[in-house]
Formats: structure tokens, sequence, C-alpha cells
């Protein structure tokens, strides 16, 4: 008996089939795991768009939980659309989003490159100057900022959700600035000797390179400025032509009360499915920009 469990052992610690069986157990067990997971993150975004197709606001209220009422209705797509104008607050939004975005990224790689390449004695200094505004909480700056604007008279204009972005964003230039160290300066001097100039290197020798950070920063930054609320609920409620899209959903809500639900929902999904989008696309690189900013 003793011999028949040690040949047992050794062919289970030896046979390459059993090995493999094995591997594929694992692997299946992983990927239902994983599937669960991701079916309850998920539900939330499936529950809201089984709701944007229900006939009335009602409908989202049974209990229990009908998730089809019987007919796929478009028309609240429709209906959300007219209800609240929504092209033309996606039109501000893209307006909003491009130009915070560009200035933003732009600026941020340039300040990051400035402190990458250009290093004096104050460098390190201003760089930790830099950072430690991301630690002062947005509330302690949004009176003196309002009060500024105001003086300015830039309150119901875009002009306070993107001029700020002049000076970039902290975050960015951390990010940037990371990448950038680790690409050799050797790159730099000898395209020096080839007779480039240092905008042209950040251009053809360094950019190429960041792609993954910039994948990244694209994400963020497109997510922060289509989502945002707060900016365009301070500085644009006396301009209602200016609305973004976040703001447009607060009008789905009177003042009695009364929702309809399944149009909120259904203006949710066209509000999210951009987002929804950009992250498809980017996908790859802004995993590797998260890894590889992760393993700094």
């Amino acid at each position: 008996m003793n011999d028949n469990y040690l040949d047992l052992a050794l062919y289970k610690r030896y046979s390459p089939s059993f090995k493999k069986v094995k591997h594929i157990v694992v692997y299946i067990v992983l990927f239902v795991l994983c599937l669960v997971i991701s079916l309850a993150f998920a539900f939330p975004f499936i529950y809201m768009v089984l709701m944007s197709f229900m006939k009335d606001s009602n409908s989202i209220f049974l209990y229990p939980p009908v998730l089809y009422s019987g007919e796929l209705r478009f028309q609240n797509y429709v209906e959300a659309w007219q209800y609240i104008d929504l092209g033309q607050k996606l039109l501000n939004t893209i307006i909003m989003v491009i130009a915070t975005m560009g200035i933003g990224i732009v600026a941020s790689i340039l300040i990051a490159y400035g402190f990458s390449r250009f290093r004096n004695r104050w460098s390190n200094l201003f760089f930790n100057i830099l950072l430690s505004t991301m630690m002062i909480p947005w509330v302690i700056t949004m009176i003196p900022a309002y009060v500024e604007y105001e003086f300015f008279g830039w309150i119901g204009t875009r002009l306070p959700l993107i001029i700020p972005w002049i000076g970039g964003s902290a975050f960015n230039v951390f990010m940037l600035r990371s990448f950038m160290d680790d690409i050799p300066l050797e790159l730099d001097e000898a395209a020096k000797m080839d007779g480039s100039s240092s905008f042209r290197i950040l251009w053809q020798v360094i950019l190429p390179q960041l792609k993954p950070c910039l994948a990244t920063l694209f994400v963020f930054s497109f997510i922060n400025a289509w989502s945002d609320y707060v900016g365009p609920s301070i500085y644009l409620q006396s301009s209602p032509e200016l609305f973004t899209l976040s703001l447009g959903m607060q009008q789905f809500f009177s003042s009695t009360g009364r929702v309809d639900w399944n149009l909120v929902m259904a203006a949710s999904v066209i509000f999210s499915v951009p987002m929804v989008i950009v992250i498809s696309l980017a996908q790859n690189a802004f995993v590797r920009g998260i890894v590889r900013s992760g393993i700094k």
C-alpha cells in the first residue's frame, strides 16, 4: 500500500498531464471569480441602461425589481435629449473639455520638461512647493478664487474654468517628470549634437516615449473635465446658455420633487458613453502608464 501511495505522489508531482489539468482548473476558478466580481461592479451601470428603456418612472420603484418592461422604449432617449436641450449642453461640455485638457496637458508637459532637464539648486525646492499644493483642499481656495474672478468680471463666463489650467496640474507635472527622469540624458545630448533645439528634443525625443503616461493623464483629465459639476455650478449659474451636461442633469429634478427617472437614466447613459469610449480606446496605454508609475 505504501508503494501505491508513493507511486501516486510521484505521478502527481511529475506527470505533465496532471499539472496541465491542475492549471486549467485553477484558471477556470479564477475566471469565474473575476467574472462574478466584474458583474457585481458592473451591475449599477447595467441597471441604469435597463431602466433607461422603462415605460414610465414608476417602473423603477417596483418590488421585486423589474428589469424588463416588455419593450425597449428608445423614445426615452429622444425625450431626454429634448427635455434639457442636450445638444447645446453637449457642445458646451466638449468646448470645456478640449480647452481645459489642451491647455492643462500642454502646460504640464512644459513645466515637467523644465523640472526634468533644466535643473539648478532651486529646482527641488520649487518642485516640492508645487507638490505641496496638492495637499491644499479646494474648499479653502474656493471663496478667494470666486472673489478674484468676480473682480475681473469673469463670473458667468468659461474663463474661471479655463484660465487656471495655464499653470498646469501638480499631479500631471509629478507624473510627467517621473517618466522624463527615466529617459537617458544621452538622447538629449545626441540630439543637440545634431543641432536640435530644446523644443525639438521635447517633441521628437521625449514625447514619443511618454505615450503611456500621456494616455493615463488624458483619461484622468477627460473624466475630471467631462464630469465636473462643482466648477460649472459655481461660475455658470447666471449663464444657462453655457450649462454643461453635469448641470443639465440637475434640470430633471423639479422644485416639486417630481422626477421622470426613466428620462434621468436615459440622459445618464448618454452622459456616460463618452467616458466609456475614451477609457476603452486608451485602455492598453492607460494600464501601461499606471503600472510604470506604480513601479516607480
